[in-house]
């Protein structure tokens, strides 16, 4: 039985043909990344419209900067990277805190409790603003998914695999410091 394959190009190809203009290479590679970039935002937990408007800004970004990509196999890692950028941008420019409404939760202890977390989760974003720039990105790639990978994570920031546990340790343990020095006990998390 003879079938007929159609030969898909890879990334490097696509890329380098996008460079060159060919619109068709360009609307592939928006194809075979999109998916991927938007999984990548919906990690940030921002609104549909919000989630839209930072694939676009990525899309828009990488084909104004398209030229500048040498190597067309770290496509997919530098498209992560635009997105990131530009989650980031977005929730510090929108950094809003939403306040549910307490009159659902019930119990006075619910409603301090939740009040609590508000609190303390801008109290967090604050004192990660404190930690040294090496920190802070490390810190950021280790919280924007609930299960990291160390290899990703490394990979993605350019660092040695053996140096994500050490510098996590290091990070966590300068956090709990800044917690301590603000009498942010777990007894007043409990």
């Amino acid at each position: 039985m003879y079938v007929d394959t159609i030969e898909r190009p890879d990334t490097a190809t696509l890329v380098s043909a996008a460079q060159d203009g060919d619109a068709m290479a360009w609307e592939r590679l928006i194809e075979e990344f999109s998916p991927m970039l938007k999984a990548r935002i919906r990690r940030f937990r921002l609104s549909h419209e919000d989630a839209q408007d930072v694939l676009q800004t990525t899309w828009l970004l990488a084909w104004q900067n398209l030229r500048s990509v040498a190597d067309g196999q770290r496509m997919a890692g530098w498209l992560a990277t635009i997105a990131f950028r530009e989650c980031l941008k977005l929730t510090k420019r929108t950094k809003e805190i939403c306040t549910p409404d307490l009159d659902t939760l019930g119990s006075t202890d619910d409603v301090d409790r939740e009040l609590a977390r508000i609190w303390l989760a801008g109290t967090l974003d604050a004192l990660v603003e404190e930690l040294p720039a090496a920190q802070r990105v490390l810190f950021r790639a280790l919280t924007e998914t609930s299960e990291p990978h160390y290899v990703d994570v490394a990979r993605r920031l350019g660092r040695p695999v053996g140096s994500i546990g050490p510098t996590r340790a290091r990070t966590f343990a300068k956090l709990r410091g800044l917690l301590q020095a603000r009498e942010i006990t777990r007894d007043f998390l409990d």
